[in-house]
């Protein structure tokens, strides 16, 4: 049986004996305390990684002897005990922690033997990659070892390849000079080990780490044309990957209130006819796809007739200017690096042409991706990589389809009114310079001045999903936490940042004088309810007694309709808009009420009758063709897209046949549209359905085969 891999062992040695149980001054917390909280950090590292690590705990000054060495040599490496052997870490290794420290006391030195025994001895059939010893005591306990021991022990930990890692005081600083720590550091630089303090550690795991992998490249020929092969791999350098991809899921019982992993939910699929809630066998049931309302089966023979899109292959269908290729039509669903093959330098210099080739003529390739046999097709833009390492390679970056790109239309900004003064111009180059992000701390309290730097930044949202199951795992009935200040800490402005910029807010506050624009709602008429009862008495003939003195009269000539026009209606909306210019309103105050009326009338209509529409839409672009014709245009270009969103193409015939469409520069100079092809193309608006798969009865089917 062949041994299994590991890609790493540790034993962390923790210190729990008296003389770590003293609190210390500055923030009141003891040695012990120190050590557990970054074991138990240490340990939740390896347990999110999900590496393929094995992990031990060994305590040193533990009440009790526990542990190989001491078995086999009675009264030596007393009070060390093993309390967790070499495993995959668990949530239970953190809670099997020591809360309290003992009274006893143990030797470092043996506890580093007792390690570095069980990593050689504690596993079998495995192969370990890296073997790693982590050490936290204060030294304060001494050894009691000659210098003979110590030299002899360092050669075992070298030819074995143990590394040994001192965390907790600083065994280079002069304050801690002692025989012990003399002999930690000599352990750390023989064996290449390291060293930190508490506060360094906890501030380096102070964020999770993804597991570290090996890229595995995507082993393709990169076809150009039918005799050009270049043998190629891709390797993935940013995938939009989800933060927990296989987790194990526990089902909890509500009877014991325990999780089990080996349990869970059963559940059975059933096939039910809707008409009379039978249940349908598999043997009649036939695949179907959901198109729009319409049921549209599926079977085993009309999979001969589906796309094939043929065996893995990276075809390029031809090259293109660089500039045709804009950030808009990238899908961002990743990005990778395509070499020439590894030990192959006829296609590693045939890539190196081919990029220096796209890069001098400013072009791009348009490659055509099938990953493997039977995968559906996909466009990518291959596009030349120099690096100044001589780091030569082509990045390859999905692009869109032409129903995943929506068009937006925006107004024009090259007009007066939003022209910016030089004062103001000035002061946003001052915003600029002081909000950069690369000097956004000290020189003197910060090694790199560099906020946010790019590719090093954590993401907040994984870092908390990450947190929960943490907190889940050690807290189970306990509702899950606000994230953290650590993560919260990364979407604040950095001090000197927004010290920089204060000053030069106020300024723009004052350069730009806003006023508050408010928005007219529409005057909504309200008619007095009038009582039918009370007409029909006032219209009889009177009777003895009279009993309409109290109950007040009606004057139905006070309900004529007002002949003010106060906005431009659907009924009538040209003789609106020529009275409301009579009052002296423009047409640009009126552009946007003559818009929604056309709107209306159009979108509104059940009749298919749109003369009056098409009689407005004339009007108002025979306005604006004597003043701005921009107004026309604009309106014009967003509206014909919405008709197409709406699948109205009988309505953009129909501007089109009526000469209602753009205004040209020939009618008015202040057009920016010099003829119609420029701006009136209209796309195709189909679109690709979703199929969702369902279940269909063979009744179903042979209604269609009878259709």
């Amino acid at each position: 049986m062949a041994p299994t891999k590991v890609d790493q062992a540790t034993i962390i040695i923790l210190d729990v004996g008296r003389k770590v149980s003293v609190p210390e001054e500055k923030n009141g917390q003891s040695f012990f305390e120190k050590g557990r909280e970054c074991a138990g950090r240490i340990i939740e590292r390896k347990i999110i990684s999900q590496g393929k690590n094995l992990l031990g705990i060994l305590l040193l000054g533990s009440k009790t002897t526990k542990n190989n060495l001491a078995e086999q040599a009675p009264g030596t490496c007393k009070n060390i005990e093993m309390l967790t052997e070499l495993q995959t870490p668990s949530w239970s290794m953190i809670r099997s922690l020591p809360t309290e420290p003992s009274k006893s006391k143990g030797n470092w030195f043996d506890a580093l033997l007792v390690a570095a025994e069980h990593i050689k001895n504690g596993v079998f059939s495995t192969k370990i990659a890296q073997k790693k010893i982590i050490l936290m005591t204060n030294f304060i306990v001494p050894c009691d070892t000659d210098e003979k021991q110590i030299k002899q022990a360092i050669s075992g930990f070298q030819e074995e390849g143990f590394e040994v890692d001192v965390i907790g005081p600083d065994i280079y600083s002069e304050e801690n000079k002692n025989y012990d720590i003399e002999l930690a550091r000599l352990f750390v630089e023989e064996t290449k080990g390291a060293t930190a303090t508490f506060d360094y550690t906890m501030r380096y795991l102070l964020f999770h780490k993804k597991k570290a992998t090996n890229a595995v490249p995507w082993n393709v020929d990169l076809s150009i044309g039918p005799n050009i092969k270049i043998p190629v791999s891709a390797y993935i350098r940013i995938k939009d990957e989800p933060v927990v991809k296989k987790w194990n899921k526990a089902i909890r019982n509500p009877v014991t209130n325990t999780a089990s992993s080996s349990e869970g939910v059963k559940k059975d699929k059933i096939h039910i006819n809707t008409e009379d809630q039978t249940t349908v066998t598999s043997d009649n049931v036939i695949n179907g796809y959901e198109y729009g309302q319409q049921i549209i089966p599926f079977s085993d023979c009309d999979k001969s007739m589906l796309y094939d899109p043929g065996q893995k292959s990276l075809k390029v269908y031809g090259f293109t200017k660089a500039s045709n290729i804009t950030w808009q039509n990238l899908n961002g669903d990743g990005l990778s690096y395509v070499f020439g093959r590894k030990h192959n330098k006829k296609a590693q210099y045939a890539l190196r042409c081919l990029v220096e080739c796209l890069l001098e003529l400013d072009l791009v390739g348009i490659v055509r991706r099938v990953y493997n046999n039977g995968n559906a097709p996909k466009m990518y833009a291959l596009m030349p990589v120099i690096d100044t390492s001589n780091f030569v390679c082509l990045s390859m970056v999905g692009i869109c389809y032409k129903d995943e790109i929506k068009n937006m239309a925006f107004p024009v900004t090259n007009l007066k009114k939003y022209t910016c003064t030089d004062e103001q111009v000035d002061c946003f180059k001052e915003l600029i310079k002081a909000m950069d992000l690369t000097n956004a701390y000290d020189e003197s309290e910060f090694d790199d001045t560099e906020a946010f730097p790019i590719a090093k930044m954590v993401s907040p949202s994984a870092q908390y999903i990450l947190d929960c199951i943490a907190y889940r795992a050690m807290h189970p009935g306990k509702p899950l936490p606000q994230p953290r200040d650590d993560i919260m800490m990364l979407f604040k402005i950095p001090p000197l940042i927004e010290k920089k910029s204060r000053d030069v807010i106020e300024k723009l506050k004052k350069s730009f004088v806003l006023n508050k624009v408010e928005v007219k709602k529409r005057d909504k008429k309200q008619v007095q309810a009038m009582d039918i009862d009370d007409y029909c008495q006032q219209n009889q003939p009177s009777t003895s007694f009279d009993i309409t003195n109290d109950i007040p009269k009606i004057d139905l000539n006070s309900f004529k309709k007002s002949e003010s026009v106060v906005r431009i209606g659907t009924i009538n909306a040209v003789s609106d808009y020529e009275a409301l210019k009579q009052e002296g309103k423009t047409v640009a105050d009126l552009s946007s009420q003559m818009c929604d009326a056309i709107e209306s009338m159009i979108f509104g209509n059940l009749d298919g009758n749109f003369s009056r529409a098409l009689d407005a839409m004339m009007h108002f672009r025979n306005e604006c063709i004597k003043s701005e014709p921009n107004l026309y245009n604009n309106w014009l270009k967003t509206f014909v897209l919405e008709l197409a969103d709406r699948k109205r193409n009988n309505v953009i015939e129909m501007i089109n046949a009526q000469n209602v469409n753009y205004i040209l520069q020939s009618e008015n100079s202040l057009s920016t549209i010099k003829s119609h092809s420029d701006d009136s193309q209209l796309y195709e608006t189909d679109t690709v359905p979703e199929l969702t798969d369902v279940q269909i009865s063979s009744e179903v089917n042979d209604l269609f085969d009878n259709m």
